[in-house]
């Protein structure tokens, strides 16, 4: 049997066994009173269970306040360029002037400033701190090309239409390309799908509407190729961010992009139609280069069903367009 010998003036019991088994030893002192200076021991309770973690994504909040505030400076801009509209030929600068434009352009600089901003901040809490600052972000484009099509909307159809859609535009264009991106890093699988899609639906709606901008307004033939090319190579850069291909390349690429739309623009012009419909035939030049750009970086090669969605699909969208014509 064992023997215990007490120190009354420690306060510790002391055991003391001739147990050559262990595991009946260790049964036996589990048994006895622990003294209170002694913690009690924990179990192990393995590796925290799989899933999703609940993550804190501060990129989300700014991005969220930056496309409210550029969103209300673009509903100030719509309700002042309400108002009977003059002789200019050119839409947008029937009701507008200097400080309308130089607030239009003070708010795109800010769009850009607040995305970059944005996108820096959720990259440092995803990163720890560790910021590659060597990295060329394009979280500002979506923002600028969306911020300045409100702007020019808002200035071509000045109407109290455009005071709902032009901020809505605003809005939407910077919290859906910021949102996106963030979760672009921060979820599953399955959901980073979900996150694609939805990147993807924000660039090519902010090109419908910047190309459809653009057209509507018809400005001399060089003027309106080069806004084109230059809206359709920065939202072509932003979608070709994630590819698998460096930055020259990349940037070659969307240059070739926008290089396509711009050659549809002249052409384009000689074909007297609405203005939705002209926008709508920039547009698919937009989604049928930019997606033939992509299949071959990504899968080195074509299927039968990328001839079918970039070949069939914008053949029967142009019929169709002309047919509305």
């Amino acid at each position: 049997m064992p023997e215990t010998e007490v120190e009354p003036d420690v306060g510790i019991t002391e055991v003391v066994t001739s147990f050559d088994d262990r595991g009946a030893d260790q049964s036996f002192e589990d048994g006895l009173p622990r003294s209170p200076n002694v913690a009690p021991t924990r179990p192990d309770l393995g590796p925290p269970a799989p899933g999703p973690q609940s993550t804190s994504q501060p990129g989300s909040g700014f991005g969220l306040i930056i496309s409210v505030a550029i969103s209300a400076v673009v509903f100030v801009l719509a309700i002042y360029a309400t108002g009977s509209p003059t002789a200019n030929p050119l839409p947008l600068a029937q009701t507008t002037n200097a400080l309308f434009w130089t607030v239009g352009v003070v708010a795109t600089l800010a769009a850009a400033a607040g995305a970059i901003f944005a996108d820096r901040t959720a990259s440092r809490a995803r990163e720890r701190g560790a910021l590659d600052t060597h990295r060329v972000t394009t979280a500002w484009i979506v923002p600028v090309v969306s911020t300045a099509t409100a702007i020019v909307l808002v200035a071509t159809f000045h109407n109290t239409t455009m005071i709902v859609g032009g901020p809505l535009i605003a809005f939407l264009g910077n919290a859906g390309a910021l949102l996106s991106r963030d979760l672009l890093d921060d979820v599953d699988e399955p959901a980073q799908r979900t996150a694609a899609a939805i990147h993807a639906l924000v660039i090519h709606s902010v090109a419908f509407l910047a190309l459809t901008a653009i057209y509507v307004n018809k400005m001399p033939a060089p003027v309106s190729a080069v806004l084109a090319g230059l809206a359709a190579t920065l939202l072509a850069l932003e979608a070709l961010e994630r590819a698998p291909v460096d930055e020259a390349r990349g940037l070659v690429f969307a240059l070739l992009a926008g290089g396509t739309v711009a050659a549809a623009v002249t052409p384009l012009r000689w074909w007297l139609t609405y203005g939705l419909i002209g926008g709508a035939v920039l547009f698919v030049v937009f989604y049928c280069a930019v997606g033939v750009i992509q299949t071959g970086i990504e899968r080195r090669g074509f299927r039968p069903r990328d001839g079918i969605e970039y070949g069939l699909v914008p053949l029967a969208a142009f019929i169709v367009l002309a047919i509305a014509a």
